[in-house]
């Protein structure tokens, strides 16, 4: 099984989630993946552009192997904080094309990203409240996109946004009509940043880590912590009603 694919083109990586049987769920085999694909960004990459395969960009934890092992919960938790903390200090842009839906954790990759390209329709947001988890893990860089405000209100609520409103609030940089014309308008966009003088704009990105505080391990560190430690018996409950539902 290949859960991801990379290709390279004019100073883009490709770097696309290619398990749509599962929306592109965030397990294991996926966190191992995107970690080996971005260990290929060589001097001659210029940008980033990540892409989901199927009906959805990605739909968040595979919590059907959480219910299966409550443990691997925390485990994910840890390796998300990770993922974004990588895709936010690359020393390149990174663009994310997120069609269908940016569900949890698939949202929470986002907001490592530098431009999203979104759909009116999509949906994008944190409902993990349903299950007893606190989304703590995406807040330093979710404040980073919506300010205080917004993101408050976002991640208490759980409220899943459409892709009009998510551009609204600045989740989403740039916004299309239609699922099927985010990939070409974030390729396009990926290779208009790539065509840019590479030292400028990483002096750039560089700077704006320094200002918001993302290259500071700690601002990753304790939010991880937090959403790890919501984990509780009522996380176990709510997967098992959920799974049970689903089986029957």
């Amino acid at each position: 099984m290949q859960y991801v694919t990379t290709t390279s083109s004019e100073h883009v990586l490709y770097i696309t989630l290619s398990n749509a049987k599962k929306r592109n769920a965030l397990g294991l085999e996926m966190f191992d993946a995107l970690d080996l694909a971005l260990l290929e960004i060589t001097e001659d990459t210029q940008c980033v552009l990540l892409l989901g395969e199927g009906a959805a960009f990605c739909s968040g934890f595979d919590m059907k192997a959480c219910a299966e092992n409550l443990s691997i919960l925390e485990t994910y938790i840890l390796r998300l904080s990770a993922l974004i903390r990588s895709l936010r200090r690359l020393p390149v842009p990174v663009v994310a094309g997120a069609h269908g839906a940016a569900i949890a954790g698939g949202c929470a990759l986002l907001t490592g990203c530098d431009f999203v390209v979104g759909e009116t329709d999509g949906k994008y947001g944190y409902p993990v409240h349903l299950i007893g988890i606190s989304p703590a893990v995406t807040i330093p860089t979710l404040f980073q996109k919506l300010g205080k405000g917004a993101s408050r209100s976002l991640v208490m609520s759980g409220e899943l946004l459409s892709g009009s409103k998510a551009h609204s609030t600045g989740l989403l940089s740039h916004l299309v009509t239609d699922a099927t014309e985010v990939r070409s308008a974030a390729t396009a966009l990926a290779h208009t940043l790539a065509s840019k003088p590479p030292r400028a704009i990483q002096a750039t990105k560089l700077w704006l880590n320094e200002l918001d505080g993302s290259d500071n391990d700690a601002l990753f560190d304790a939010p991880a912590v937090q959403s790890a430690s919501s984990i509780s018996e009522e996380t176990i409950e709510r997967l098992r009603k959920i799974w049970n539902k689903n089986d029957g």
